[in-house]
């Protein structure tokens, strides 16, 4: 009896002390795997022999989702093969929610390759090969369509960013960046976003910075930070236009609220809304940026 009372006492004390453990302390004992810290690897994460076998006897459309949740989880050879296939997907893939709901995951990835992923897709579905009787085809379409400008200027951009006439559809997109209509240049920063090139910046802040539009001044500010295709490297390069912006007294507080957002988010750095320390911190920078 003695020594059940003393088994039945310490399995009290252990779980005792189990409910007021750390999730750290826990994990090592259960051997639990928390959700903080570094990646840890699942699986190889490529394209096994096997699986390519499986994706090639499936329809198109069901390839390209396969391909893409591949691509979205970063399994090596995913995206080489969404590229390989694509022109032979046109016509085959189409619209779904299914498949809208996987190409805005990819969209919104961290990993710009995932990214671009996305627009190879998006490509497809709408029909559009890599040529430069396409960019023309979009251009024409663009200038004679008064309801579809949006979809039009935006697989401009795609088509460019995609390495087709990257120079001509920026040229295109900076026409509609200036015309009056606020639905048209919303269409042009979509499509200078999607483009993604180092001459897209200037543009971008030049619309946050002025646009009459406050809806269009954070689209531009949002695609400076972190939506549409640049890369960080490339938003480096808004950084001391930003932090002129910061200094700006013309600026309303709205607009100066996404300044200081867009500079936390391109840069990493912890600093509140104070232009000063703004400027301050980007001047011990000297040339890192």
């Amino acid at each position: 009896m003695r020594g059940a009372r003393l088994v039945w006492v310490a399995l009290i004390l252990l779980t005792a002390a189990m409910a007021f453990a750390s999730p750290g302390v826990l994990a090592k004992i259960e051997g639990l795997l928390p959700l903080s810290g570094l990646p840890v690897a699942a699986s190889a994460a490529t394209l096994s022999e096997h699986e390519l076998e499986e994706i090639n006897a499936m329809p198109a459309q069901d390839q390209a989702m396969r391909l893409l949740e591949r691509t979205i989880n970063h399994y090596s050879g995913a995206g080489e093969e969404i590229e390989k296939r694509a022109d032979a997907w046109l016509g085959q893939i189409h619209s779904t929610p299914e498949l809208s709901k996987l190409t805005d995951v990819a969209y919104f990835s961290s990993d710009l390759r995932v990214r671009a992923a996305a627009l190879e897709i998006w490509r497809i579905e709408a029909g559009f090969h890599k040529t430069r009787e396409a960019v023309e085809e979009i251009i024409h379409a663009a200038a004679t369509s008064a309801d579809r400008k949006y979809f039009f200027l935006s697989h401009l951009g795609i088509l460019g960013n995609r390495g087709v006439e990257k120079q001509r559809a920026f040229d295109t997109l900076m026409l509609y960046a200036r015309d009056p209509d606020g639905d048209t240049r919303a269409a042009a920063i979509n499509g200078l976003a999607l483009l993604g090139t180092e001459d897209t910046i200037a543009p971008l802040l030049e619309i946050f910075r002025g646009d009459t539009s406050h809806d269009l001044r954070e689209r531009a500010a949002c695609n400076l930070a972190d939506s549409g295709m640049l890369s960080r490297d490339l938003r480096r390069k808004a950084v001391p236009e930003l932090v002129r912006f910061s200094q700006d007294p013309n600026l309303d507080q709205t607009t100066k609220k996404w300044v200081f957002q867009a500079l936390r988010e391109i840069t990493l750095e912890k600093i509140g809304d104070d232009p000063t320390a703004w400027v301050s911190w980007y001047g011990a920078q000297s040339g890192r940026l």
